[in-house]
């Protein structure tokens, strides 16, 4: 079914994933229009859904002919009308395409995200880790190992075990070697070395970040998305604490249960770190709270609405309507985004005021991983029925979306059968 001429605006959202289905949600929920969705290639997860248009277009890798693909779609897009067109991606790598192609699509899209190097400032890791060390943000100790470098003298004061992950998650796609993930636990120097020399030999050659070990499970995982005005003002943090996570290797590290709340330290220092790149629009930061000292540390910042980010919109703050407001303007939502859901706290911006359950997972699937702290908090939620799954959408009537919920279900089992959590 294709966009209904008269929709005041439309959506355009690169990706695939349950992130791009999730905003494509979230912005039918508040204005009733769909989103033109463009993936490499349909799925379950976007198919047949009433607040999408699917456009598939094949591999991304050319980015010059995704660009075309994007100009030929909004000449399609506003032949009918000349409403206004907003352009997203759902992964790091749309959003570096986005911004470096910024004056070729700009004449057609409003683009909520920063400048190039705003975000190159932000989305690579050694820069991320060099600005918290200016600001006095909490993070783990990192190095950066590129190919050649020294590992002698990098990895002397190393103690095991370390985690690996590169600094460019956009390069990091295109690499390829056996045993690849998102994320390394390494437990050895030899295993350090054997690493690097898979790295060495993939064609990655963007910095790999290694860095100090932050005990705790999945549990003391913390994740806050934040929006900043286009005049570079933080005013609000969503801040979540993760019950558990996925670990099948390639989706290594997605939250896969999340409880809301409020945390002024996380709220305050990301307000400061992102004001200080001069962000405007959304960014996500990944963190972890250390016992040791009972500090949050900082690990990356995501440019854009992490992929579970529907936590947000299950405790009543929907980033759509953030979006249309900042970026539209008063023609397509005149009014206030600041709801009864969002509350003023000692960190000087606005956090969510409600506790709110966000969970992918079946829920007799779930109740095995709640014996943590957090998961106590989220097992409270769920007796209370104060929990959201994205995908479970009653606008949803196609047969075919229903019969997928299940297929989707009967996966996680799956999944946590072979790749249970980590033991702590």
């Amino acid at each position: 079914m294709a966009i209904d001429p008269t929709q005041p605006f439309v959506p355009v959202i690169l990706g695939g994933d349950i992130g791009t289905y999730t905003l494509a949600r979230e912005f039918y929920e508040a204005y009733g229009v769909r989103s033109v969705v463009l993936p490499a290639a349909g799925n379950g997860v976007i198919e047949h859904s009433v607040a999408i248009e699917l456009r598939p277009i094949g591999s991304m890798a050319d980015e010059s002919r995704v660009v075309a693909a994007l100009r030929d779609l909004a000449t399609e897009l506003k032949s009918e009308s000349e409403r206004p067109l907003m352009l997203f991606g759902s992964l790091d790598f749309h959003i570096m395409l986005i911004a470096k192609h910024r004056e070729q699509l700009e004449a057609q899209y409003v683009i909520p995200y920063p400048e190039l190097e705003t975000i190159e400032a932000a989305a690579l890791k050694e820069n991320f880790y060099a600005l918290a060390e200016k600001l006095d943000i909490a993070h783990p100790r990192t190095a950066v190992y590129y190919p050649g470098t020294d590992l002698d003298s990098m990895a002397k004061d190393f103690t095991y075990p370390v985690i690996g992950k590169p600094s460019s998650s956009g390069d990091w796609i295109a690499a390829k070697f056996e045993g690849k993930q998102k994320i390394h636990t390494i437990d050895s120097r030899a295993e350090l070395e054997t690493l690097l020399g898979k790295i060495d030999g993939s064609g990655y050659t963007s910095g790999y970040i290694l860095q100090e070990y932050v005990p705790g499970g999945d549990d003391a995982m913390r994740l806050c998305t934040y929006f900043a005005t286009q005049e570079g003002k933080v005013i609000f943090a969503g801040y979540g604490e993760v019950v558990i996570e996925e670990h099948a290797p390639l989706v290594l590290g997605n939250s896969a249960a999340i409880v809301t709340g409020q945390n002024d330290q996380m709220a305050a220092d990301g307000a400061r770190m992102l004001e200080e790149l001069g962000w405007r629009g959304i960014a996500m930061i990944d963190a972890k709270y250390d016992r040791r000292d009972g500090k949050i540390k900082f690990f990356e910042i995501n440019p854009r609405l992490g992929r579970n980010h529907f936590y947000l919109t299950a405790a009543g703050v929907n980033p759509a309507r953030f979006y249309v407001t900042e970026f539209l303007g008063a023609d397509f939502d005149a009014s206030d985004p600041h709801t009864d859901a969002v509350m003023e706290t000692a960190a000087g911006v606005l956090q969510l005021r409600r506790e709110q359950l966000f969970t992918v997972l079946p829920h007799h699937l779930l109740r095995r991983f709640l014996d943590s702290e957090t998961g106590k908090k989220a097992a409270v939620l769920l007796k209370a029925g104060k929990v959201s799954n994205p995908l479970k959408f009653s606008a949803e009537k196609n047969p075919r979306r229903k019969f997928y919920l299940v297929l989707n279900a009967v996966n996680h089992y799956r999944k946590y059968k072979k790749f249970p959590p980590r033991a702590q």
